[in-house]
């Protein structure tokens, strides 16, 4: 083999490596596209997802927004009645119609914006319409079902409260103060110290036990004096 058939020989070798390099990093090359591309159809997607979300919850909110302030609007004076000047806002004659409309817009909510923020609040808001028309059994469903979805929520402590005191309210008490008062005794109780004490003393006086209920109002005073249940509390046991 002569020294020009050799250096052809290796040159052939040469291409055929190059062209199998070539061949690799092309494909190599499609993958990597392949995986950018996914990648930016992830980012879309995750983008569009979280903007969609947002829109959606900001949507929830100003409709959650417009059925506060029909709950909480001013009634129309009556015909005669003082005072003579028309009241800013003032949209309903009677309590009856402002919470009809006002039930209606927060169902609205919690059907149009399942799963938003929103939605959770308004759902507060029926069981306090459920709990004003006299339903008691829908606006204590409503409630547990806001603390079972909503654990960590700043609102979940007062729906907690609330349906205790409804439970207390209609004829679970001696059940309940057990509840408390197993709370009480825990070092990470579901409620405050102060409003589990408030509860008590209500659940107690609710059973007709006027040493009991002295005792926990007296409680409350003692222990924690800078409550928001301290007054009331002192009002219930008298001068000191």
């Amino acid at each position: 083999m002569d020294r020009q058939h050799r250096r052809d020989l290796r040159h052939d070798k040469f291409v055929d490596e190059i062209g199998s390099l070539s061949s690799r990093a092309r494909d190599n090359q499609r993958l990597l596209y392949l995986i950018a591309g996914g990648a930016v159809v992830l980012a879309v997607l995750i983008y569009g997802i979280f903007f969609y979300r947002s829109n959606r919850e900001q949507k929830a909110q100003q409709d959650l927004s417009t059925a506060i302030d029909t709950i909480e609007s001013p009634l129309i004076p009556a015909a005669g009645s003082q005072p003579v000047q028309p009241v800013p806002n003032a949209k309903f004659k009677t309590e009856a119609e402002r919470t009809t409309a006002a039930e209606k817009q927060f169902r609205a909510v919690t059907s149009n914006y399942s799963g938003t923020d929103a939605s959770e609040v308004a759902s507060l808001y029926l069981a306090r319409i459920q709990a004003g028309k006299g339903d008691v059994a829908g606006a204590r469903t409503l409630l547990q079902e806001f603390v079972n979805r909503n654990p960590k929520h700043l609102l979940v402590n007062g729906a907690r409260y609330s349906l205790y005191q409804i439970r207390i309210d209609n004829g679970e008490a001696p059940q309940v103060a057990q509840e408390l008062q197993a709370e009480i005794s825990k070092s990470e109780p579901s409620l405050p110290a102060d409003s589990l004490l408030s509860l008590l003393a209500h659940d107690f006086e609710v059973q007709g036990n006027p040493e009991k209920t002295k005792e926990t109002y007296r409680r409350i005073v003692t222990e924690f004096p800078d409550s928001p249940y301290a007054l009331e509390a002192q009002r219930k046991i008298g001068p000191a």
